[in-house]
């Protein structure tokens, strides 16, 4: 029996049969990605969390912690607690909605801004590093991929406005 040439998403020697399963390439360069990205963002004493809370806040849309708990898929009670954290750390403002005040309209504050670039920074770096050996081109064709794949598939977000 001749054996296949690997592809490039089968390592040669590698008798894996997940390796040729798209989602569990997807499922393991994201873990090994954030696995480092926490480490660079724990030297900082951040959490991944707080930066993609960090992020979304500086998307520019109001968004307040239902908004954010449905974007980044976290838990309404956790999004809770991690705003807590992250307003008792100058990070983030809550503000009455004027139009609903049983809500609040979050924003980052000028700390949060500052926390957010130099934990962008280390993010960006981790990133490179992982995708050092793949070329620039690809990189941005992998990007321009996963956002189609997402593209009707992120939660509705709504604005506070």
């Amino acid at each position: 029996m001749t054996q296949a040439m690997p592809t490039p998403a089968e390592p040669a020697g590698l008798d894996f049969p997940l390796v040729r399963r798209t989602g569990y390439l997807l499922h393991k360069a994201g873990t090994l990605l954030m696995e480092d990205a926490e480490q660079a963002l724990a030297a900082q004493g951040m959490r991944m969390r707080y930066f993609y809370v960090l992020a979304a806040l500086d998307s520019g849309l109001s968004l307040s912690q239902q908004d954010l708990s449905r974007l980044l898929n976290l838990d309404p009670t956790t999004m809770v607690a991690l705003i807590d954290e992250m307003e008792g750390a100058g990070h983030v403002e809550r503000r009455r909605n004027p139009s609903d005040r049983r809500r609040y309209i979050l924003s980052l504050t000028g700390g949060g801004r500052e926390a957010l670039e130099r934990a962008g920074r280390a993010v960006d770096e981790v990133e490179r590093d992982f995708l050092a050996g793949v070329p620039e081109a690809d990189r941005e064709r992998l990007r321009a991929v996963l956002g189609e794949l997402l593209a009707d598939r992120w939660p509705r977000v709504i604005s506070c406005e």
